[in-house]
């Protein structure tokens, strides 16, 4: 079924050229992008397609971040950038910017209407029920939903208009306080270690070894929960390249046996070439003690890499 739903989009969107039964072809889910997830990725021998799914929110990812991703991560490969939506996407600024194009699911599912014959014999046929209610459920949905949402939108439209504003504002709120703790942890980090930390985009706090290597590093940020910005913290070390995390392996899972390492690595956690090893989480807010433990990590990893380069 696999194949019929990736030609088909393949056809809905003018790429049927791309299509080659011969190819091995993985689909993933949630790919790590640059702090973001890419909602499914289509991978094949010499293509790569990127898929924002889109049933009734509206269209405020980040698709210059995507964008960025797919050409760091399959450079050599034919990219295909879509939104697939069940409405029109109305502000088509943000698509046409970043090379992504609007595919409906009413065009795809035309598609695998189209190509279903050849598969009707071989499939097994409790999936094949399953496709037939899902795209039934996702079709009942685009009659209805429509009046529905209009209805609703007209009689609220004021009080939606101020919820949207309050929710900015928390979420600033929530964006402004981890700031500021992240920017605290930096300063006791850098005075701790000697090393210059560094904050992306002033949430995610870091720092990097061996850059002109085998590049690994520690990456850590607050997560609200609650209503709490710096309910949680959570730190992993992480490398930017699958490739640099194999002279690592061993040493780090020995040495870092004690917490438990979760290891997130291509293929299993849905990014491509990042591996991220998750070691650390609590919810104590006190950020000596996080600091502390963050030190600890840092003097482990520092000792690690002295040895590999």
């Amino acid at each position: 079924m696999k194949d019929l739903w990736v030609s088909a989009l393949l056809s809905a969107i003018g790429k049927s050229g791309w299509y080659d039964y011969r190819h091995d072809i993985s689909v993933n889910t949630e790919e790590y992008a640059e702090g973001k997830r890419i909602d499914i990725t289509v991978v094949a021998d010499n293509y790569v397609v990127a898929i924002e799914n889109k049933i009734t929110a509206g269209l405020y990812n980040p698709l210059d971040v995507y964008k960025k991703h797919l050409c760091k991560a399959y450079p050599n490969k034919r990219q295909a950038l879509v939104v697939l939506s069940m409405k029109p996407i109305l502000n088509t600024h943000s698509l046409t910017e970043n090379g992504f194009q609007q595919c409906s699911y009413n065009d795809l599912f035309k598609e695998v209407n189209s190509n279903i014959g050849n598969y009707i014999s071989t499939v097994n046929q409790k999936y094949l029920t399953f496709m037939f209610d899902f795209m039934k459920t996702i079709n009942n949905l685009n009659l209805t939903s429509t009046q529905l949402e209009y209805d609703f939108f007209s009689k609220n439209k004021e009080a939606i208009d101020e919820l949207i504003k309050r929710y900015e504002c928390y979420k600033a709120k929530i964006l402004s306080d981890q700031t500021e703790a992240i920017a605290q942890l930096k300063d006791t980090m850098s005075r701790l270690t000697g090393a210059g930390w560094w904050a992306w985009q002033n949430w995610d706090l870091g720092v990097t070894f061996n850059e002109n290597g085998h590049r690994i590093g520690i990456e850590s940020h607050f997560q609200e929960v609650g209503g709490n910005p710096i309910a949680r913290f959570n730190a992993c070390i992480t490398t930017w390249s699958k490739e640099d995390w194999v002279p690592y392996r061993d040493a780090i899972l020995k040495d870092f046996a004690e917490y438990n390492p979760a290891v997130e690595e291509p293929g299993t956690g849905g990014n491509s070439n990042r591996v991220f090893v998750w070691i650390y989480s609590t919810t104590d807010g006190n950020l000596d003690a996080i600091a502390n433990k963050l030190k600890e990590i840092y003097d482990k990893l520092s000792k690690i890499t002295t040895n590999i380069h």
